[in-house]
């Protein structure tokens, strides 16, 4: 079985690079090809331009980030592709890691992430090998494609350590030549290290690429589709300010607890913020080149239903319901819960005004439908496969249709970068501060009265409590990032409620290393989640975090 010429030049995984293959003593079989494509600065130079159009279409695929979103809370479903119905079950079940477990979420991602690696470090290493020199007419753009490869480099290599315990650490300086892709081989198994490392390692790649991108005059092109950051022209100023906003999301959302995220350098997070990115990040979509398949399921429409696919859960938005709908649903086991209509709500993000109709007529549910999503009576979801699972409320902020794969695709806003900041200064004692920031989109989109450090304000508060009070400054940060994430970045979800200990009891806090990949390193698999290893505790979120101290927040 011959494998692709340049993964398998680099790719430290195994399954992919050696096509499964069990006859594994075998070193770079197609190193020839590799000879010829290395040494041709137009080739290496495309094989790190098209490296970020591969990332994103991971990353903002199906999957994980259906089951990631599920197992969040962020939206639900009743179809069993991507394990987002698996993953969204109650009680929670591990991941299925067995080696020949073909629908578990975290065995492609993981394959497709190291060849992205591999690519991009041949980029690197050709570059440093050979000396080469890539030219845009007669100015010499070497520089250009060795800080975009450290970038992807980097945001690769921080995605694996927020979804995985452990992975492989490889970089260019890792001489694939001499590895001896065997059986048993130690040689690939020490490459592999706990998610901290993995994480520290990406900063340490995203770092480099901002040392570049601070000392070089550069521009990266946004006219190639597929290529750089297709629809987006940068400086190397705006550059940098782009790999600071991925440095802050990485040192917060790698925390696993809120011990961790407690611990996280707060201080450095809101100065990268600061100097970080001053607009949205959307990428332009090509169909067949760049792609958001979890968008497209997010807010799927197609006949007369809208939100065929997946429904806003009501964990993300209950906390806006003036009525005691949420309150009995959430005491409910996950069996016998029902879907129902929110009472008076408030929040203009949900529906158009408190007295608009929920319906299940499509024109109607349209026409009172709030800026990000809306409320149509239909139980599209089959009973057989749990109650739990249904919802009335259907997303739609970042469209419908071909919104997934046309025009810009939202996956980092200023609003992300200003709540983060807002709460790294709320655990830094400096609440009053943060105030205004959350407030920004909780009264501009929301329609929302001002929070205040004494909490939400009444009587019709939004957010509640689980007892139905009104919530604190901390609880209507959380709804805020909940609200203005929704259908941006899966994942995003997915992390917060790890370090708030928001996650359903026994969700995988992450995934393990594929059973199938640790079966060709002669390693045992393990799985997590389920209650077994790495499993979330039950919930606390609306506890205020280690070491601090608001109103209304115990």
């Amino acid at each position: 079985m011959r494998p692709h010429a340049i993964f398998a030049a680099g790719a430290l995984l195994l399954s992919l690079s050696l096509g499964g293959c069990q006859d594994l003593n075998v070193t770079n079989p197609n190193n020839p090809d590799r000879e010829v494509v290395v040494k041709s600065a137009t080739d290496v130079e495309s094989l790190i331009a098209t490296s970020f159009r591969r990332w994103f279409n991971l990353t903002q695929g199906t999957t994980p980030s259906i089951a990631l979103s599920s197992a969040a809370d962020e939206f639900t479903t009743g179809f069993t592709d991507f394990g987002g119905h698996e993953q969204g079950l109650e009680p929670r079940n591990p991941i299925d890691n067995t080696p020949n477990a073909a629908n578990s979420p975290n065995r492609v991602p993981i394959s497709t992430a190291y060849s992205i690696i591999a690519a991009v470090n041949i980029g690197l290493q050709a570059i440093q090998k050979y000396n080469l020199k890539i030219y845009s007419g007669t100015n010499d753009v070497t520089v250009r494609a060795q800080a975009f490869a450290k970038f992807v480099q980097g945001i690769t290599h921080g995605w694996v350590a927020l979804v995985y315990d452990q992975a492989w650490v490889y970089s260019e300086s890792v001489d694939t030549d001499t590895i001896r892709f065997a059986k048993g081989s130690t040689q690939v198994q020490d490459l592999i290290r706990p998610y901290k490392e993995v994480r520290d390692t990406a900063l340490a790649q995203l770092q480099a690429a901002l040392t570049l991108a601070e000392r070089n005059s550069f521009t990266l092109p946004g006219d190639y589709t597929g290529s750089w950051i297709p629809g987006v022209t940068m400086s190397n100023t705006e550059f940098a300010k782009l790999i600071r906003s991925y440095m802050a999301r990485i040192m917060v959302y790698s925390a696993r607890t809120p011990e961790e995220r407690a611990a996280v350098d707060w201080q450095r997070v809101i100065a990268l913020i600061d100097q970080g990115i001053t607009q949205d990040f959307a990428p332009v979509g090509t169909p067949d080149v760049l792609e958001s398949w979890y968008k497209h399921r997010a807010s799927r429409e197609r006949t007369v239903t809208p939100g065929d696919f997946m429904r806003v859960d009501y964990q993300a938005i209950g906390a806006a319901d003036q009525g005691n709908g949420f309150i009995n649903w959430r005491n409910s086991p996950w069996a016998n819960r029902n879907p129902f209509i929110m009472t008076n709500v408030q929040d203009k993000r949900i529906i158009s005004s408190p007295t608009a109709p929920c319906t299940s007529s499509q024109a109607t549910a349209h026409a009172n439908k709030g800026k990000y999503m809306g409320c149509h009576v239909a139980t599209i979801f089959s009973a057989a496969r749990g109650t739990g699972q249904r919802s009335y409320y259907f997303f739609h902020r970042l469209g419908a249709g071909s919104s997934y794969n046309t025009g810009p695709l939202l996956i980092m806003s200023v609003d992300e970068m200003r709540l983060l900041k807002a709460e790294g200064l709320i655990r830094l004692g400096r609440a009053a501060e943060a105030v205004p920031l959350i407030n920004v989109t909780r009264v501009a989109n929301g329609g929302l009265p001002p929070v205040t450090l004494e909490g939400v304000p009444g009587p019709n508060c939004t957010p509640r409590k689980f007892d139905g009070s009104c919530g604190s400054l901390w609880d209507a940060l959380r709804y805020e990032k909940r609200l203005e994430l929704m259908g941006v970045d899966a994942g995003v979800a997915h992390w917060d409620a790890r370090g708030w200990q928001a996650l359903v009891e026994k969700t995988p806090l992450h995934y393990p290393m594929p059973g199938n990949e640790l079966e060709l390193m002669g390693l045992p698999y393990y799985t997590t989640g389920g209650g077994q290893k790495d499993s979330a505790p039950p919930p606390n979120p609306e506890k205020c975090p280690p070491g601090v101290n608001l109103p209304r927040c115990g």
